[in-house]
């Protein structure tokens, strides 16, 4: 399963909890392959500049794990269908994060960021899930 990571899911694992300690183990298992685009990931550091700088060297060492995908911009990238529809209903801002996500073909998005995307969170009918971390542990993990 590919799973794309938003700037805010980095930014929190960078700073630990069990539920990003699970995504990754996930990955570690190669259960799951984390994606991001370079734009999150610049996001991700620069905020953990600005508010956490002692939790930037867990980034670096997180981000073995993490494969960094094409930006939408970059050879002309278009995509159609329904998710690329819902993607002009974001904020400007966050246009980008949900098309790196389709272009790097991940089956899941997971973003903190219910505000702005959480409209899409309830939604099964399209080909692509948006969740929070903590809801994709709940539903994927398996037991035990």
């Amino acid at each position: 399963m590919r799973v794309f990571l938003d700037a805010n899911v980095l930014f929190s694992a960078a700073l630990g909890g069990t539920v990003f300690a699970a995504i990754w183990a996930l990955a570690e298992a190669e259960k799951i392959q984390l994606l991001t685009s370079p734009l999150c990931l610049v996001e991700a550091q620069y905020n953990l500049e600005r508010k956490r700088p002692e939790a930037l060297p867990q980034l670096g060492a997180l981000m073995r794990r993490v494969a960094l995908v094409r930006e939408p911009g970059e050879g002309g990238f278009r995509h159609e269908g329904p998710m690329a529809a819902l993607a002009a209903e974001l904020p400007e801002k966050h246009q980008p994060v949900l098309r790196a996500a389709l272009l790097a073909r991940a089956q899941v998005l997971l973003t903190g960021d219910v505000r702005h995307f959480g409209r899409f969170m309830s939604r099964e009918d399209l080909p692509h899930r948006v969740m929070t971390p903590g809801d994709f542990i709940r539903k994927v993990r398996p037991p035990g």
